[in-house]
């Protein structure tokens, strides 16, 4: 693969690491989070960047990065998709062009994600080895008409209103054709929701083999909603285990993950962290969140430990804790929970929250 002179995420994520103490990242997490980082461009660091950092386990660290239609990291993320970057390669080469097309398309105002989606959110897996292709990266959606604050009275999204072509724009990203299953399995959740619960994300996991299921999150749950929707889901052993967590957590933030449509996958996560804004970089709450995980089993204590040291409000880019997830299937809790940590650069800020 012939290199090309676009400037990518490599010296940004250089210089991110070095924030990472070893515990979270030894050597081959590091070298596999630059493999990806050299296949997606600079531009995207005009948003806010995500890692997703082990908290037990083999050490990985992947990234994660938002990207509006017809902005500037938009267009490169299409472009890196047709021609990889860095001298990297796509493992399958025919869907990341398939998804570079879908994406051109959305970009142009055709099909069902501009009628349904405000921008992405792209998910890359750093490779087992630096000599691996590199999978396609996984495409979350967010809502038009969104609510990230509640307000009584406020209408749902845009995901919640038109659950059809929400799954139409799913079985886009994919490349399969929409299952009219998925869409009465996502109506019937969406119908489901209290009042202030929110469908904040929607999404397909690209690097898959091609399926019409679709992966949804939902915000804004008690531990009686957590169980009442993830059973209309049917996902009733998975209900109990992660209401059970949700009521015990100490923190009053909560989000569940899980996927809906036939081929869908039994695993549910659930997403827990203290309620406030992660790009203010605060630390209250974190304590006794990361406490919590490491009793329940899911977090060794010397990677707890280390967590909150990657705060950072003084610096460029900023640096904010955002969530940690666990998981269960129907056998009960995985092992290991995740850590989710966000990245601004200032200028990426609006012109009053600069400084």
């Amino acid at each position: 693969m012939t290199e090309t002179s676009t400037p990518t995420l490599r010296p940004a994520m250089v210089a991110a690491l070095g924030r990472v103490p070893d515990v979270l990242a030894d050597a081959t997490a590091r070298e596999g989070l630059l493999a990806v980082a050299s296949a997606f461009p600079a531009s995207l660091l005009a948003g806010p960047l995500g890692l997703e950092l082990r908290l037990m386990g083999r050490p990985t660290v992947d990234v994660f990065a938002s990207a509006v239609p017809r902005s500037e990291g938009f267009g490169s993320l299409v472009e890196a998709l047709q021609r990889p970057l860095g001298g990297t390669c796509w493992a399958d080469q025919s869907r990341a062009a398939g998804l570079a097309e879908v994406l051109q398309r959305w970009a142009s105002g055709i099909g069902a994600l501009p009628t349904v989606a405000r921008y992405l959110l792209v998910e890359a897996d750093a490779p087992s080895t630096t000599s691996a292709a590199l999978a396609v990266p996984s495409i979350f959606l967010a809502p038009r008409a969104p609510r990230d604050r509640y307000l009584p009275g406020q209408p749902p999204n845009a995901f919640q209103r038109q659950p059809e072509a929400t799954t139409v724009a799913v079985a886009e990203l994919s490349g399969v054709w929409p299952d009219p299953a998925t869409a009465q399995e996502f109506a019937a959740v969406a119908d489901a929701l209290p009042e202030a619960a929110d469908v904040f994300a929607v999404g397909a996991m690209v690097s898959r083999r091609a399926g019409s299921s679709m992966r949804v999150a939902v915000r804004r749950l008690d531990p009686d909603g957590i169980h009442r929707v993830l059973t209309v889901a049917r996902l009733p052993r998975q209900a109990d285990t992660v209401a059970a967590w949700a009521a015990a957590s100490p923190v009053a933030d909560r989000a569940i993950a899980f996927e809906v449509g036939p081929g869908a996958e039994s695993r549910v996560g659930l997403e827990v962290s203290p309620d406030h804004d992660w790009k203010e970089a605060r630390l209250e709450g974190w304590p006794a969140l990361l406490d919590f995980v490491v009793t329940q089993g899911l977090a060794t204590p010397e990677r707890a430990a280390v967590v909150t040291g990657l705060a950072d409000a003084a610096g460029d880019p900023i640096w904010g804790l955002a969530h940690v997830k666990i998981a269960a299937d129907a056998a009960g809790p995985l092992p290991g929970s995740k850590l989710y940590v966000g990245l601004i650069t200032r200028a990426a800020l609006p012109p009053a929250q600069r400084n």
